[in-house]
């Protein structure tokens, strides 16, 4: 059974459809300069003595404007059936590392810099939680299918670039990535190592699509076919390993078992048709690779740091910023990062510069309140597949479940607007259209 509105929430406050294209016009610009514009061509400046490139700046204005909206609908208590507790949460945890940052003996044009990093922390989710918040489940949906087919077709542009070399990138852009035997797929939007957190759910939206029972079937395969066969060409061990527990957990959970051979052999057949475009041209070695001493040293550092600190320094975290203080590197040294330079030296150890782990990050700057933080998050999400038995929803809603298993992959959330941007879309999303679902009772 599908989300149905009912009782007060029908009557919740609408955005008049003709006003939607002028109300989601900031979006979408942000979300085009942010995805179509070249690295290499987009602008820098410095504002406030902090480097910023226009297409994080774009978002981040975005986010005001939305934010603003948000904040009205928040403070007024109007209906609103996107929840404001994890905005509340994550801006009250930012504000933590804010004055952590403050405190901290970081020159002031790094206090400055990690500054903005948390707010566009803040941004992400902000942005979504405005967009939507006036929105009733049936326009939320319609925002979704506009979102994913426009994902999909950046996809299939990004994975042309990378199959076709169709002249997109610039020469040093076509010489990176060099031991995936093809160029690993990625584009302005997201990066090899990080585009599997917004493209698990835009797969979980084209099958909600797939098994909902309309006549764009086919469409839906289309756009989920674009989409998985871009994260496979991420040439990315964590997105294999998100696609497999994809596809094992939706056939664990379907009730009926004709249902769950569907979902099985439906994602398997893409993944396989997908695979065949993507691995006739890619050197698969490099996936079978799990050794990355980088990394392995980062979790070394990260492990002495937590043991040499003592209790009192898990209670309270270090400080936001006081091991990885990434953003200027992030900003002025990228060319640099791109070719291997991307290590620092801690007093405990080697580490790369920044945490490349979400769960490392609140653990060694933020301590417990962002360990609390973190598992309530993970907790509220992991309840969404509850709230329907519908098979769409739960296409939906496990793919959500699974991207959060990327925040131990790379550093999300804290670092990355325009990535989280997408993912808190799609996570409040789920929580708006899911909000007037009765939750299905079992039955002994």
């Amino acid at each position: 059974m599908t989300a149905t509105l009912s009782g007060p929430a029908a009557r919740a406050w609408r955005i008049p459809a003709s006003r939607l294209i002028l109300w989601e016009l900031p979006f979408w610009f942000a979300l085009f300069y942010g995805s179509l514009i070249p690295a290499t061509k987009v602008i820098q400046r410095e504002w406030f003595g902090i480097p910023m490139w226009y297409s994080d700046l774009f978002t981040f204005l975005s986010a005001l404007f939305y934010g603003v909206h948000f904040a009205i609908q928040f403070i007024t208590r109007r209906p609103s059936r996107v929840p404001a507790l994890p905005i509340v949460a994550l801006t009250t945890l930012c504000s933590w590392g804010a004055m952590t940052l403050i405190g901290s003996p970081l020159e002031i044009e790094d206090k400055l810099a990690m500054g903005f990093a948390l707010l566009l922390t803040v941004a992400a989710p902000l942005q979504a939680a405005g967009l939507l918040c006036g929105y009733t489940p049936e326009q939320t949906k319609d925002f979704l299918n506009r979102l994913v087919c426009f994902l999909a077709a950046l996809c299939l542009l990004y994975t042309a670039e990378s199959l076709f070399d169709i002249g997109l990138r610039s020469e040093e852009g076509r010489n990176m990535g060099s031991d995936f035997g093809m160029q690993r797929v990625r584009g302005p939007l997201f990066g090899p190592s990080t585009g599997y957190l917004l493209l698990m759910p835009a797969i979980g939206w084209s099958l909600h699509a797939f098994f909902a029972k309309s006549s764009k079937r086919f469409g839906a395969v289309l756009v989920a076919c674009s989409l998985i066969a871009a994260l496979l060409g991420l040439g990315s061990r964590a997105a294999l390993i998100l696609l497999a527990c994809y596809i094992v957990a939706l056939a664990l959970m379907m009730k009926q078992l004709k249902k769950k051979i569907l979902t099985a052999a439906l994602l398997g057949l893409l993944s396989i048709g997908a695979a065949v475009i993507i691995y006739g041209q890619a050197d698969t070695q490099r996936l079978q690779k799990f050794e990355d001493n980088h990394r392995t040293a980062t979790y070394e550092t990260s492990w002495n740091i937590l043991q040499t600190e003592g209790p009192l320094s898990f209670l309270t975290g270090r400080g936001y910023a006081s091991v990885w203080n990434w953003y200027r590197r992030d900003a002025l040294r990228g060319d640099w990062i791109a070719v291997g330079d991307n290590t620092i030296f801690t007093g405990y150890g080697i580490s790369l510069y920044h945490s490349h782990s979400t769960l490392l990050e609140v653990l060694v700057e933020f301590g417990l309140p962002g360990l609390v933080w973190l598992v309530s998050l993970v907790v509220t999400i992991a309840r969404l597949p509850g709230r329907s038995p519908d098979t769409g929803w739960r296409a939906f809603s496990w793919a959500i479940v699974i991207s959060l298993f990327s925040f131990g992959f790379d550093l999300f959330i804290f670092k990355g607007v325009r990535i989280n941007a997408i993912w808190w879309l799609f996570v409040l999303a789920a929580f708006n259209i899911s909000a007037a679902s009765p939750v299905p009772r079992r039955t002994s």
